[in-house]
């Protein structure tokens, strides 16, 4: 019985040596498929990443130029107060007019004024008439 069989072997094995040779295709096809897309995106990613490199480059060089930049204002800001102080160290008569501004914003009379800050009456008539308008 199974002898009469026997005469398709050979058709049934071609059958299924084709049906396997199609599915293999079609799998092969369909990973070529993917990885041509993951190709794709790399390639999209790595330009990404170029593009940011250059972005950090940019910002870095940025920040680093800020850096200076501020360092100069700190050091330019030293020097201002450094001369400031040398200038009120020097001037100690101007310390006795800035003193009479205040207390003639405050109502000093002239006589105050002339205690006070031993001012000379003209002096004293002279900041009073300029800081009371």
């Amino acid at each position: 019985m199974y002898l009469q069989y026997l005469q398709y072997l050979p058709w049934l094995t071609l059958v299924l040596a084709f049906v396997f040779f199609i599915i293999s295709y079609l799998l092969i096809q369909k990973q070529t498929k993917k990885n041509h897309t993951l190709e794709v995106l790399i390639k999209s990613l790595l330009a990404s990443n170029d593009a940011f490199k250059q972005q950090f480059i940019e910002l870095h060089a940025g920040s680093v130029g800020m850096g200076k930049k501020i360092q100069q204002l700190e050091s330019l800001l030293k020097k201002t107060q450094e001369n400031h102080q040398n200038l009120v160290a020097q001037a100690p008569e101007n310390r006795l007019y800035t003193r009479a501004t205040k207390m003639v914003e405050l109502g000093a009379s002239i006589e105050e004024l002339m205690v006070e800050c031993e001012l000379p009456r003209a002096e004293a008539e002279l900041l009073l008439n300029l800081h009371r308008k």
